[in-house]
């Protein structure tokens, strides 16, 4: 079943159960995958709800600046309810094994890490988060 499919079906289940606060988030997902036909960019389903969460995180982040309790909570279920959606990444310990396999498998100097990040990321980057894969890449790349 594709996203979009998904997210109809799930806001059939939301608005016959009532559960008003995730319909809402559903709907704007659904919003969001609808209108990627008109982006300058041609984008995938996936990554207008990456972007979507995105943008409530940021959001979160400038509500726990402020101490804003109400808003905080209410984005930190907009944001669980978005990142059903969005394929599982993998855990730091798996992370650091795909790195470990990355860096036996190519030459990569301390100088050369942004290229190292790059190319790793082109190969797992729906898999992995790039900030655990950042720091574990330097902390790797420094040792050798």
């Amino acid at each position: 079943m594709d996203l979009r499919t998904r997210l109809q079906e799930d806001m059939k289940v939301a608005m016959k159960s009532g559960q008003k606060d995730r319909l809402d988030v559903i709907r704007m997902l659904l919003s969001d995958v609808k209108n990627i036909d008109l982006a300058a960019k041609p984008t995938t389903a996936e990554e207008a709800v990456a972007a979507y969460a995105k943008k409530l995180r940021k959001g979160l982040e400038e509500y726990q600046k402020l101490g804003i309790t109400e808003q905080i909570k209410k984005l930190q279920f907009e944001i669980a309810v978005a990142d059903e959606y969005l394929p599982k990444k993998a855990t730091s310990q798996e992370t650091e094994k795909l790195v470990d396999e990355f860096l036996a498998a190519n030459k990569f100097t301390e100088k050369e890490a942004g290229r190292a990040m790059g190319t790793f990321i082109k190969a797992h980057g729906s898999q992995v988060d790039a900030a655990t894969v950042s720091v574990l890449l330097r902390q790797k790349l420094v040792g050798k």
